[in-house]
């Protein structure tokens, strides 16, 4: 009685796996008849939807090397990681999706709020931080009425396609490049190319060549 049901239970198994199973010749003939016909079959490709983050390696080895950044700066920054916004960069709260504030963000890393306040604070005197505020509110209300995000410069750690950063965020951080003015040269950088719809990190020689072509062109008109 045994050994029928177990019979029986592989049997089941057998019909289950042969229904799900792709009868791959099929798939053939029919992959035929549609070029025929002006079109193609494609395989779709497996995505890994695992959020994750990725260090701009050369940055982070030049900058210390120029001891720029504080080890703690440096392990503020790390812990910032999960916290990005695909593409654009910004600290959100991975379970609303909003923008942090100074408050929210110490709350998540189990900090002080003014020690989050004062890292913050320092990273975005370096350049290496960015907090964006809205022009069309100080100018009707005369201060910032929504929350001001916070940005991690993607020069350093991008979350997303490195050929698809933001174009807004970078036109303004690249305006805003203090990096370059305190005398720190990146090995890689970020750039927006006129009306591109996307940012993109560029090796250094590359930034130099499109830093000139823009002074170029704006000689030019």
């Amino acid at each position: 009685m045994a050994n029928e049901l177990e019979q029986r239970l592989n049997q089941a198994e057998q019909r289950a796996k042969c229904r799900n199973e792709v009868n791959l010749s099929v798939v053939n003939q029919e992959a035929v008849k549609a070029e025929e016909q002006g079109f193609t079959i494609i395989r779709q490709k497996r995505i890994n939807r695992t959020p994750f983050s990725q260090t701009i390696n050369p940055n982070i080895l030049y900058l210390c090397q120029q001891q720029y950044l504080t080890p703690a700066e440096l392990a503020f920054i790390f812990t910032l990681s999960p916290l990005l916004k695909i593409g654009v960069n910004a600290i959100i709260d991975p379970q609303t999706d909003q923008y942090c504030s100074v408050v929210e963000l110490a709350s998540l890393l189990k900090r002080s709020r003014q020690k989050t306040s004062e890292m913050l604070s320092n990273l975005i005197q370096k350049g290496v931080m960015y907090e964006f505020a809205n022009i069309h509110e100080l100018r009707i209300y005369g201060r910032q009425v929504t929350r001001r995000p916070f940005f991690l410069s993607p020069e350093i750690i991008c979350c997303g396609d490195k050929n698809k950063l933001e174009s807004g965020i970078t036109q303004l951080m690249t305006h805003y490049d203090l990096l370059e003015k305190k005398g720190i040269k990146l090995p890689i950088k970020a750039i927006v190319e006129p009306y591109a719809t996307y940012g993109r990190l560029v090796n250094r020689k590359q930034f130099l060549q499109f830093q000139q072509q823009l002074r170029k062109k704006m000689g030019n008109k």
